[in-house]
Order: structure tokens, then sequence, then C-alpha cells
């Protein structure tokens, strides 16, 4: 009972799906690792759920896992949600709209291709949560009012066109914020919005674990208990 009031949620982000081998930026987690992931999880008893539905739960458990993906990798729809729905699992995939069908900037050839609406669509049809990611995946701090109030707002309604649901959750780029971006984020009609690394549960500035692309379930459970290795 009380771990579960005083330790925030298990909430992982990760980025594409993919070999290691075409990713000398350590975007990519492979399948077989993703899936060591996520039965780790199921073996410790955690409840997974989506960001929608960790937001109407209203308080935070130690117990919940939340899967989060960023960015729009192609690659999401070929090997990421095949691997979750026969695993059982649903996740919220954070996608920029500004960025459909273009070239993930720091993963080359295939393996960084970004889904283009379509694919987006077909994500939401296979059962999976979309949220906002911003419209172009800026440092939303270096950006003026209207810059700000744009980026928000049209990604905002990108999503909620190919959902037909409100969109209500948020994912900062590079899980960057200050003062006015949360204002703003706020303004924009978001609930609950994701920033980066460990720390105190706030709505508008939850935490999120990043997942160890490379390595297995030993390393996550040193993440989930607050451990690293020296110099990580």
């Amino acid at each position: 009972m009380i771990d579960g009031l005083l330790r925030p949620p298990a909430v992982l982000v990760y980025h594409g799906v993919g070999s290691d081998a075409d990713d000398p930026a350590r975007l990519l987690v492979a399948p077989d690792r993703l899936e060591s992931h996520v039965r780790y999880l199921q073996r410790r008893g955690y409840r997974f759920l989506t960001a929608e539905e960790l937001l109407e739960l209203g308080r935070p458990s130690a117990r919940t896992a939340v899967l989060t993906f960023d960015d729009g990798f192609r690659n999401w729809l070929s090997e990421a949600v095949p691997l979750l729905n026969r695993l059982g699992v649903r996740a919220t995939f954070y996608i920029c709209p500004g960025m459909f069908g273009g070239q993930h900037w720091q993963v080359p050839g295939e393996a960084g291709r970004l889904l283009d609406e379509a694919g987006v669509r077909a994500l939401a049809d296979a059962g999976m949560e979309l949220g906002s990611h911003s419209l172009s995946h800026p440092d939303l701090r270096k950006l003026d009012d209207g810059e700000l109030a744009a980026e928000l707002r049209e990604s905002k309604e990108a999503v909620e066109r190919i959902t037909g649901s409100p969109c209500r959750t948020f994912a900062y780029p590079f899980g960057l914020y200050d003062e006015t971006v949360t204002q703003a984020v706020a303004e924009a009609g978001y609930e609950l919005a994701f920033a980066w690394l460990p720390g105190p549960w706030q709505p508008l500035a939850a935490p999120r674990l990043p997942a160890p692309p490379r390595h297995g379930p030993v390393r996550l459970a040193l993440k989930l208990a607050g451990l690293r290795r020296p110099g990580r």
C-alpha cells in the first residue's frame, strides 16, 4: 500500500523497434529484447495501461506499467504492433504529424523511415493508442508564443482527426520543458504530459524512464529500482 502511494508508475519510453546494426544512435530496441522487457514486467505482476487509461486512473500506482514509443517510426507497424498484440499489451505511440512520411534525423536508411498518415491510421486501427509529440519535434523552450501554441495545437488536432477522439496526453520532445511550456501545454487542452527521467509525479511533467534498448530484464530491473551502473 505504501509502496503504491510513494512510487510512480513505470512509464517506459522506447523509440523504434529493429536491429541494433541499423542503430548508431541507440534508438532502436530489438523485438526480442522488447519482448523480454514486457515478459519481465508481466512476471512481476505489473498491470499494463495506456497513457489515457493512466490518466483516467487518477492516482499513480507502483505496479502499473505504461509502454510509450516516440517519433513515429514505420517499424512500429511491422515489429512493435504484432509483438504487443501477441503479448496482450496496448501501448501509447507519440507522433509528430509534421514529420509524417519522412526520415528520422538520427537513424539512417530504412530503419529510420517514419509513418505516413495512412500508417498512423493503421496503428490506431490495430488497437494502439496515439498521443501528441508536437508537430515537428522542436525544443519547445526555444519557440515564441505563437510557434509554441501552433506546435501543440496542430499536433493535437491531427491526432484527433485520425482517431476521432480527444487527444489528452503529450510527450515533450527531447523531454525538455520549462514553466512557459507547461502552461502552454495546459492551455492547449492536454491533461497529462510526459517529461524525461525519473522524478516526482506531476501531471504536466510526469516522469518517464528510458528503457535500455541494448539490455534485457536485468538492466531494466535496475532502472526500475533507481539504480545505475557507474557513468550511466
